[in-house]
């Protein structure tokens, strides 16, 4: 096994708090970029004489808990991501990324007033990004968010409200990916920088792109009649109530609609002109094209339906 992928687990004090708990049967629940290295990271307990069974089931945050395989173990360790609601049975366990926070002393910023964000693998390390960036003549920001949030400053798929207050010129985001910086650019309506630590990559992220998806996406809906609004059954995901306010909403524009509940989303039998998606927002954004209809969020119905104008297009957020 890779030793940075090692050195990233706090494999002692994982050890250390199922011992103070006096279990033997636990699960693994890792994300896709984990799953490679699942017998490695099992060994470790298995050396220690617990016994090991690994969750198959896909994880996409920490909203998203194996609760079948909870069932019939004594504790499930749930792998990379921050707690956003407490579990007796459930261990998160952090992986965090390290690198050296003088990294960020080139960067070509022109704003001299930023808000510093970053997924839970980098958020852990933003004060010390901020005591270089101030070192070099910025005033810096690291917002706290609602109780979902666990890190300041920390950005989820879902939730940007470590940004809901900011007075910053600019954002700067550390980490990978364009989902979540783009995110930011939505909903601050403020220039979005990202930088990764890891391929030392630094970039102004553009999101026009995504707005025209988002603007297609609505305009293929507008003549939709029947709506297939899509339920989460998955505990920190599902928003039942916010469907059946959906449902009351299509139905007084004398439209159709029915909930669908599911825990891996697949609508591919069902015969409705359009889904909306009340789960995990990124199905929306970052899914759609695996849907052969319009995959709408919630905010993007009203428009459908009158109730909200594009000039007020916002992000889907779980609160």
């Amino acid at each position: 096994m890779q030793p940075q992928i090692l050195a990233r687990i706090d494999f002692e004090g994982i050890l250390k708090e199922l011992q103070t708990r006096g279990v033997k049967i636990i699960g693994i629940q890792l994300p896709d970029g984990l799953k490679y290295w699942s017998s490695e990271i099992a060994a470790k307990f298995e050396a220690e004489g617990f016994e090991v069974i690994l969750s198959a089931s896909p994880t996409y945050g920490a909203c998203d808990i194996d609760v079948s395989l909870l069932q019939d173990v004594e504790v499930l360790l749930h792998f990379a991501h921050e707690p956003i609601f407490e579990l007796d049975r459930v261990i998160y366990v952090p992986y965090r990324i390290d690198f050296d926070e003088r990294s960020v002393e080139n960067l070509n910023i022109p704003e001299r007033k930023i808000a510093l964000i970053a997924t839970a693998q980098y958020a852990w390390k933003l004060e010390a990004v901020k005591s270089v960036l101030e070192a070099g003549g910025y005033e810096v920001e690291i917002g706290g968010g609602s109780d979902r949030i666990k890190l300041p400053g920390q950005v989820l798929g879902c939730n940007y409200t470590v940004l809901r207050d900011t007075t910053a010129e600019a954002v700067l985001f550390i980490g990978d990916g364009l989902f979540h910086p783009i995110g930011a650019a939505m909903y601050t309506g403020r220039k979005v920088y990202r930088f990764s630590p890891l391929s030392n990559e630094f970039e102004e992220v553009e999101a026009s792109e995504f707005l025209k998806e988002r603007m297609f996406a609505v305009a293929r809906a507008m003549d939709a009649e029947n709506f297939g609004i899509i339920v989460s059954s998955k505990i920190g995901q599902k928003r039942l109530g916010l469907a059946r306010k959906l449902k009351e909403k299509v139905k007084k524009a004398g439209k159709k609609a029915d909930i669908i509940v599911a825990d891996v989303v697949s609508v591919a039998n069902f015969n409705y002109d359009c889904f909306v998606n009340t789960a995990c927002p990124r199905i929306a954004y970052d899914d759609w094209r695996n849907f052969q209809k319009p995959v709408l969020t919630p905010l993007e119905l009203e428009i459908v339906l009158g109730l909200r104008s594009w000039g007020d297009y916002a992000m889907d957020e779980i609160l």
